[in-house]
This record gives structure tokens, C-alpha cells and sequence, in this order.
């Protein structure tokens, strides 16, 4: 589930939901509704989430 794999990946690397942010250039609030169970996101905002966290993008999904 994305929520949990994100939140997962962040707290697992000591991210915070700011570094995150700052590494993707995705908006705060975008991050904490993915945390927090918002499942439908832009293609790009995933993309740059797997990046993120060196991770392909299904892998975000599964």
C-alpha cells in the first residue's frame, strides 16, 4: 500500500515529511495525504517519490 511503503521508507531512511520534500519538490501536504492514505497520486509525483527512495515505482504500490 503506498501510505505504508512511503512511511515506511521515510522513517526507515530518517527522512522527515520536509526532507522528503525538499528532495522530491513535491508540496508537504501532498506528502503527509500520501502518509496519511490518499492512493491516487500524478505519475511524476510517484516517480519522483520512488527516486526519492531509490526504489521502483510498482514497488511505491505493492
Amino acid at each position: 500500500m503506498l501510505s505504508e511503503n512511503v512511511r515506511r521508507l521515510r522513517t526507515t531512511d530518517g527522512d522527515t515529511v520536509e526532507t522528503v520534500a525538499r528532495s522530491t519538490g513535491l508540496p508537504i501536504p501532498l506528502i503527509q495525504a500520501i502518509e496519511n492514505g490518499r492512493e491516487e497520486i500524478a505519475p511524476r509525483a510517484l516517480q519522483r517519490l520512488a527516486q526519492h527512495f531509490r526504489v521502483k515505482p510498482e514497488d511505491l504500490l505493492a
